[in-house]
Order: C-alpha cells, then sequence, then structure tokens
C-alpha cells in the first residue's frame, strides 16, 4: 500500500529532520512518497534530502507565498494517485512503523473512508526526545470574535495500543491520514489563510462521507512552541497578510454558514445541517455540545 506524504514547509530549519525521520521509522519507506512545499529565501540547506528517491521538493520564494493554505494546496497538486494520503506539518517526529500502524488502525475503523487525525504529542528539538505523550480528542475550547471555533484537546479515557480508535468531530490539519482519494475530492482552499482551516476541512470531509477518528497511540510528535520562528504573518506584515486574513475569514463564515455543494465547497453526501448535528457546533449562536462526553453518558 502506497502512501502519499504532504508537507508544506515555510522557512523551517526542522524539514530536513522531518523527513528523515518519517523515512527512516516508516516500516516499508519504499513505499513512501514525500511532496513537499518549500517556502524559502534561500538561507536554507536541504541537501540531505533534495536528490531523496521518492522525495519531490517543490520551491517557492517564501516572499510569493500566500499562506498555509495556499501551500497545502501545492503539496495535493503532487498526489499521483498513491493509495493513502498522511498530512504533517514540516516540525514532525514519528513513531516506529507508523505507516503500517496507521493502515491497521484505519481499517479496524469498519469505516469505507476513515481519517485518523489528532494533535500529536510534543517535542522539542533542543530537548532529548523522550517519545512521551497521550492520545488526544480534539474539542472547541472557545470561539473567535467573527464566529469560528478554536480548538484544543483533552486527553482520550481508556486510550491503549489494541484499542480501536476513537470516533472524532473535528480534525487537525497537522496530522491527518485518509484515503489517497481525499486530496482529489477534498482539494485545499487557497483562498483560507489560516483560522477556520480545520473547521472547513472537516465540514468538507464529512460531508464528502469521510468519517473522522482520533488514534489511540500516540503516533507523532510536533514542536508547537517555535518561539522566534519565521511565521508567515510575521514576514509579510508591510505587504499583503491581513488582506488574505480579512478576505480568508470571509470566505471561512461564507462556508460555516451557505456553503456552496461544489469542488472548494462541500460535499454531496452529507448536509450542513448532519455536520452541525454531529459536531454540536452551532456557528450562529456560537456554542458547542460536547457530543463526545454525551456519548459517554450514553455508555
Amino acid at each position: 500500500m502506497t502512501i502519499f506524504v504532504a508537507i508544506a514547509s515555510y522557512r523551517d530549519r526542522e524539514l530536513v529532520p522531518t523527513v528523515l525521520d518519517c523515512l527512516a521509522k516508516a516500516a516499508r519507506p519504499q513505499d513512501v512518497r514525500v511532496a513537499v512545499c518549500w517556502q524559502h529565501l534561500g538561507d536554507e540547506d536541504i541537501s540531505a534530502i533534495r536528490d531523496l528517491p521518492g522525495v519531490d521538493v517543490q520551491e517557492h520564494d517564501a516572499r510569493d507565498s500566500r499562506g498555509a493554505c495556499w501551500a497545502r494546496d501545492q503539496t495535493f497538486r503532487r498526489y499521483r494517485g498513491e493509495d493513502w494520503l498522511l498530512q504533517v506539518d514540516s516540525h514532525t517526529r514519528f513513531a516506529p512503523d507508523w505507516d503500517a500502524r496507521l493502515i491497521r488502525m484505519a481499517r479496524e475503523t469498519g469505516a469505507e473512508k476513515p481519517i485518523l487525525t489528532a494533535y500529536p504529542a510534543s517535542y522539542e528539538p533542543e530537548r532529548e526526545f523522550t517519545g512521551e505523550g497521550v492520545p488526544a480528542e480534539i474539542v472547541v475550547s472557545d470561539w473567535t470574535a467573527f464566529g469560528i471555533p478554536i480548538f484544543g484537546q483533552r486527553p482520550i479515557e481508556g486510550a491503549a495500543p489494541g484499542v480501536p480508535p476513537k470516533p472524532a468531530l473535528f480534525l487537525a490539519a497537522g496530522f491527518l491520514f485518509a484515503p489517497g482519494s481525499f486530496a482529489v475530492e477534498v482539494p485545499y482552499d487557497p483562498g483560507i489563510y489560516f483560522h477556520g482551516e480545520e473547521i472547513t476541512l472537516a465540514l468538507r470531509a464529512y460531508t464528502w462521507g469521510y468519517d473522522l477518528f482520533h488514534p489511540t497511540e500516540v503516533l507523532a510528535w510536533h514542536y508547537y512552541i517555535r518561539q522566534d520562528k519565521p511565521r508567515h504573518w510575521s514576514d509579510h506584515v508591510e505587504s499583503d497578510w491581513a488582506r488574505y486574513e480579512e478576505l480568508s475569514r470571509r470566505r471561512v463564515l461564507y462556508m460555516l454558514h451557505t456553503p456552496p455543494v461544489d469542488r472548494l465547497g462541500i460535499g454531496p453526501v452529507r448536509t450542513l445541517r448532519q455536520f452541525v448535528a454531529h459536531t454540536g457546533c452551532n456557528f450562529t449562536r456560537r456554542t458547542w455540545t460536547d457530543m463526545l462526553a454525551q456519548e459517554l453518558v450514553l455508555l
């Protein structure tokens, strides 16, 4: 089974270690193809991965970048029909045999089109890697002033190796494993800048018939703090990031209230109303009913 790994990297010196770790920890690295959208200013050395078999690096001047979703769209365009897709950020570490374990868990869900997703545990490059962490589920922690949910996470009760993946309400763009068809059916909307990426992606995936699950094992680690590291919005203060964000916010709110059924809208399998009922999100009132907790009470 082949896996397409999509990595968008913005001036990130963790890119090379991420790609190398991805391949080193795979059970079958020969079946893994990595596509990188490398946004840089000529000050990074990626020679260690540039000519590796199965690594496809697409270069962009960082000054021409239009944000995270634009970059992720660039990676999805490199999809070539692989069986599975894994999207991660360019500052990630992997568990041993992550590929075989993800495929096994996806099959364990019994879903026709499963997505395994989570906010990974944390690592810091300057500290010794311990491999610690607990599986977590995504919850709504707050709302922006414009009515977009803000996500947090909490540990999954009873999670352990061998426990089936837990049904999820939302997804994490920085760790998303799905059938390869996801790249075709749910292509990235380059018009979304940053805020709203994950809720609109979850909506579109759900309405295309994908079912979301959280792994009950830790399969990856993410570098969260990244203090003083380059960010798109800090690099583009003098130019156009605010304009991108304003247009993006309008696009996100449009999707959450009156989405079209088209290539960058919702899918034909389920409706917005079904998504609202499934997740417990009321986008008009900006409230969330914890459907995950209700499910535990019913059990």
